[in-house]
């Protein structure tokens, strides 16, 4: 038979001894979800009142807080923040602050408004319990009561704030889902929609909250910075500096004073202290495109930065340390340099950590609509144009393109378009003269040809358009010197165009 806390709170009783009651539970008692250890805050001034609830609740498996004013109370909330009670049991009648207005003053504060409350008094009357719950409180219990009953009223406030919290939990993963889903259908808006693509925007997301190094691969124009640019700004680097170096574009000299800086005096010219562009990327990332073309000598220079993250200045003797991120990206195959002792092997498994292989345009050709929206977008913009979109006659000779330039060649094909055309579509009239050549020659009856007879042919055409300026020919097809050199010599065409 369980045993009834059979007394009244009478004001003038206070102070008087009290006999120790037994905490006889009985057989109806109700007990805590051994799963989970719930925190619960008991306000109550009463010294008999107050450690007699809070014994109740520890002997049922609680963890019990008590405190004797609102003011505590609330002192403790700010203090607890991190790890708040599931259910507050609250007496009305405080010293201070009563408990009506500090229950009303917990609902308004957004941290701990769903924390349950139990108004906790001797008052019993309708109106009385009207008041408590209108206040804030969530539940009512009227002072003498049954253990089983607090006991009880407590297990429910606390199933109340279970779901709360499993619903706050589950809106957090579904705000982190949608974030991510953001992110990822923002990357596919600008780097394309094709499985390749998507794959790698997905790697992009995995790798955001890591410093790992890079190693991005793909043929010239294929939009290797672009990846680069993305992985940094969705990295927790992103309000770092991004750093470019070409370093295809700087002799072996010029190119480690330009990572590293030099000392005033340290060569002809030097007439000052020159930051190196890893300096410069502190707190970032530093991008190092074609880095096939680095030099066996600077390999090793920067073998150890990346190993150490030390560097000295040329000419200089002080060593300095560097924290940016290094991503790297080349359009050569470095295993064949490797082979050939061009570049450094263990080198290129310091970098090639996260390995991104970017395929060339004709290999994802259902990311050119994406692209060319992009574009013209972008130079609707710069050109104060109003293009709609293209034809279908033009979008099909973009899909009919070999695109040997890649997304580059897009980029200026698409330039040249927005331009030239005089209504709000593009037409095929308004596109390059080399694919509607191109588009002519698909149509000629005989076999279809292959993709390396393609890529020769539109070398060719452009090499002749251009009267064999390599400059401009490159300049035209969206790629560098190098990469058409390369080009020519793969087609056989040296001879012609030496």
């Amino acid at each position: 038979m369980a045993c009834r806390a059979a007394y009244r709170l009478r004001r003038q009783d206070r102070g008087r001894p009290r006999p120790c009651i037994p905490l006889c539970l009985g057989d109806r008692s109700v007990v805590a979800d051994p799963s989970d250890i719930q925190r619960i805050l008991i306000v109550e001034d009463d010294p008999f009142n107050g450690p007699y609830a809070q014994q109740l609740l520890q002997a049922a498996g609680y963890k019990t807080d008590l405190v004797v004013s609102a003011e505590d109370a609330w002192r403790f909330l700010e203090t607890e923040s991190q790890e708040p009670p599931d259910t507050i049991v609250l007496d009305v009648n405080l010293p201070g602050m009563d408990g009506m207005t500090f229950a009303e003053k917990v609902k308004a504060h957004p941290d701990f408004q769903y924390i349950p409350i139990i108004i906790f008094t001797v008052h019993d009357s309708l109106e009385h319990k009207i008041q408590g719950l209108n206040k804030g409180g969530d539940d009512y219990l009227t002072k003498p009561y049954e253990p089983d009953e607090l006991i009880a009223r407590v297990n429910a406030m606390l199933r109340i704030r279970r779901l709360y919290l499993s619903l706050r939990h589950e809106r957090q993963v579904n705000q982190k889902l949608a974030l991510t889903l953001d992110r990822s259908e923002r990357i596919g808006d600008l780097l394309g929609r094709s499985p390749a693509m998507r794959r790698i925007s997905e790697l992009i997301l995995d790798i955001s909250a890591t410093d790992s190094h890079v190693l991005i691969q793909g043929e010239s124009g294929t939009g290797k910075e672009v990846i680069a640019r993305v992985i940094h700004q969705e990295s927790k680097r992103s309000k770092g500096p991004f750093v470019v170096v070409n370093c295809a574009a700087y002799a072996e000299t010029l190119l480690q004073s330009e990572l590293f800086g030099h000392e005033k005096g340290a060569f002809t010219g030097a007439i000052r202290r020159k930051p190196g562009r890893f300096e410069q990327a502190a707190g970032g990332t530093i991008f190092l495109d074609e880095i096939g073309e680095v030099s066996l000598p600077t390999q090793v220079v920067l073998l150890r930065v990346i190993q150490d993250r030390k560097f000295e200045r040329v000419g200089g003797e002080q060593t300095l340390t560097t924290d940016a991120r290094i991503i790297a990206a080349t359009n050569r195959d470095l295993a064949d340099a490797m082979a050939r002792g061009a570049f450094r092997e263990d080198l290129y498994w310091r970098l090639n950590v996260i390995p991104i292989r970017v395929p060339p345009l004709r290999e994802r050709k259902e990311d050119i609509p994406q692209l060319v929206n992009n574009f013209v977008e972008r130079f609707n913009k710069q050109l104060g144009k109003n293009i709609q979109g293209f034809t279908k006659e033009a979008m099909d000779m973009l899909f009919t393109h070999h695109w040997p330039g890649n997304v580059r060649e897009l980029e200026n094909a698409v330039e040249r378009a927005v331009v030239l055309a005089k209504g709000t579509y593009i037409r095929p009239e308004d596109l390059p003269e080399l694919l509607q050549v191109n588009v002519l020659k698909l149509r000629e009856p005989g076999a279809p040809k292959s993709l390396q007879s393609l890529e020769r042919d539109h070398v060719l055409a452009v090499l002749t358009k251009c009267n064999g300026n390599k400059f401009k020919a490159a300049k035209m097809m969206g790629i560098s010197r190098s990469t058409l050199y390369s080009k020519i010599k793969k087609h056989g065409l040296t001879s012609a165009y030496k």
